[in-house]
């Protein structure tokens, strides 16, 4: 009998030798991971700040990646978790039972540590659309009223991709579409507006470049018919998007830019151009041509006498000769508002 209980003391003994050592080494371990665990969480500290001042640094022409602020976000969500588990620790001697998860959260640690070595954190922001084509106002005279309102109606129409303005040079075109492209993007009609210069001697490229930056688009490809595609593929977003093609001399390939909408096409976006021409909105194809009319004689008067600051009370010699000049501009308010201008510094001496 005596050999039996010694025999189950031994073993207890045993159990309890065993037990202590296991415990003695999961303390080490557990010791260790939380030593490792300070390290990696202080790291990652350091790390987070680096990145948030590269943040804080980026100007307003850069845009931060939604990659690093996502990163952002969950580095500091990670430090609080660390810090609580930790304090969690340190309060009740230990983990119970396993359950706070040392292992799971050191591996994170080292995930996002080596995730936050960003190259770069931005990139260059787009260049807004519709609301910088033309910050100041237009003085609409009943002659160019209409033109606007046309244009308008044309642009809420669903069946008209593509629409043309005509008028003389010095009509007030170019100014025009900047206001109805604002117009337009403030009544929610589009997303995006772009313009683009065709000129005279239109440059693909040129083209290409002044929509692809107001797109927000960036190019790695040189040749004409890679950045076309690129382009193509940006319009045929989920955004509204209306093109303005402005100074169109004679008639020209959408396609060759990247706007898909030749004849036959169905179009992703809407264009807007302008030209001296009427045959060129007919090349063209244009669904809607809109002429921009010239200004009366009586309203070329009142807006000349705005912009020379002479008025009705003035000299008779003088407003003969203004009169006179004002009819010489032949109703084109770019030539009247900078003659106007011109005599304003330099009044008209009798």
């Amino acid at each position: 009998m005596a050999e039996i209980f010694i025999s189950i003391a031994a073993k207890i003994s045993e159990y309890a030798v065993d037990l202590a050592i296991r415990q003695g080494q999961y303390l080490f371990r557990a010791g260790r991971f939380i030593k490792n665990l300070e390290k990696e969480k202080q790291k990652l500290i350091s790390t987070l700040g680096s990145v948030q001042k590269r943040v804080e640094a980026t100007d307003k022409t850069e845009q931060v990646k939604d990659s690093v602020l996502k990163w952002i976000n969950e580095a500091e969500k990670l430090v609080e978790e660390v810090e609580n588990l930790e304090t969690e620790i340190e309060t009740n001697g230990g983990c119970f039972k396993g359950q706070c998860s040392i292992g799971k959260r050191y591996n994170l640690l080292i995930n996002l540590n080596k995730n936050g070595q960003f190259d770069t954190i931005s990139f260059p922001a787009p260049i807004p659309g519709s609301e910088y084509l033309y910050p100041g106002n237009i003085v609409y005279f009943k002659s160019t009223k209409k033109a606007p309102d046309q244009i308008l109606e044309a642009l809420q129409d669903d069946s008209i991709n593509l629409i043309g303005l005509y008028g003389m040079g010095g009509s007030g075109k170019t100014i025009l579409v900047k206001v109805v492209g604002n117009k337009a993007k403030t009544m929610n009609l589009f997303d995006r507006v772009v313009l683009a210069t065709v000129s005279q001697t239109p440059d693909i490229k040129v083209i290409q470049k002044e929509i692809a930056e107001l797109m927000g688009l960036k190019f790695s490809e040189e040749n004409k018919a890679s950045r076309a595609i690129r382009i193509s593929l940006g319009l045929q977003s989920k955004q509204r998007i209306l093109v303005i093609l402005d100074d169109v001399w004679a008639k020209l390939k959408l396609e060759d830019i990247g706007i898909p909408c030749e004849e036959g096409n169905q179009c992703s976006c809407k264009v807007l151009l302008t030209t001296r021409l009427r045959g060129v909105c007919t090349l063209m194809n244009c669904q809607r041509e809109i002429p921009l009319h010239l200004l009366s004689e009586e309203e070329a008067w009142i807006f000349f006498k705005e912009y020379s600051g002479i008025g009705d009370n003035s000299p008779s010699e003088v407003l003969k000769v203004a009169s006179n000049v004002a009819m010489e501009c032949k109703g084109l308010p770019i030539a009247i508002e900078a003659v106007g201008s011109s005599m304003k510094k330099k009044p008209i001496e009798v």
